[in-house]
């Protein structure tokens, strides 16, 4: 794949980024934060999975080269700060909002992977980082684990699965890149929506070394040395 890396449209770009600055701003603003402390998590929730992305390709992060993106983050801030009550009636739409930001963050995250030479593994991973990076607003709060790794509606692994599926399309069916984004974004909303509307839950994980434990010892073959059969 030789093409260059495509950012996402700004009209669907900047409404990404507010209502991912505006989640952060809204979560502040219930912690009790003052005005920058508002605007330093809107920043995060906001650019964060961005900002990380590119940190980590070793190359400026593109929020710092567009005004538009820092401009965004402080009018989520100002809303969220000052306005909390009106901006928790737009809940619906910030949530459809956040689910396609979080398809297509993901999917740019895996592309620049690709685009940078680095394996589909690797790929995977940058596309779930992207896609989840605003959950560092939850450590500096000291929330831990953040919110999006926790159990409840999938989060990390909906972003996992967008970024999986346009790795799979794109370079294992040779799919059109574009088609490849749009049907990635499209997993991640309906793993989003469907979870949300009927109260799923991403699996927990199950320590399963008794029952191995228990297959070795049904397993054992009788000790010919032992008290019992002494006797």
């Amino acid at each position: 794949m030789t093409d260059p890396i495509v950012n996402p449209p700004v009209w669907i770009e900047l409404p990404a980024i507010i209502a991912g600055a505006l989640a952060g701003a809204l979560f502040a603003q219930k912690r009790g934060l003052d005005v920058i402390g508002i605007l330093a998590l809107a920043i995060v929730s906001g650019l964060g999975g961005g900002m990380l992305r590119d940190v980590l390709l070793a190359r400026i992060p593109l929020a710092l080269e567009e005004p538009r993106y820092l401009a965004a983050v402080a009018g989520a801030a100002v809303l969220g700060a000052f306005f909390a009550q009106a901006a928790n009636r737009m809940q619906p739409l910030m949530q459809l909002v956040d689910a396609v930001a979080l398809g297509l963050f993901s999917v740019i995250g895996a592309q620049s992977a690709i685009l940078a030479d680095l394996p589909v593994p690797s790929a995977m991973m940058l596309g779930t980082i992207t896609g989840i990076g605003g959950g560092l607003r939850d450590v500096l709060v000291g929330d831990v684990p953040p919110q999006t790794l926790r159990r409840g509606a999938p989060y990390a692994s909906a972003a996992f699965l967008g970024a999986s599926l346009y790795l799979g399309l794109s370079l294992g069916l040779d799919v059109g890149r574009v088609i490849a984004q749009i049907a990635a974004v499209i997993l991640v909303c309906l793993v989003r929506g469907f979870a949300l509307w009927r109260g799923w839950e991403a699996p927990a994980p199950r320590d399963i070394t008794p029952r191995f434990l228990r297959t070795e010892r049904s397993g054992e073959a009788p000790d010919p040395h032992s008290d019992t059969e002494s006797e």
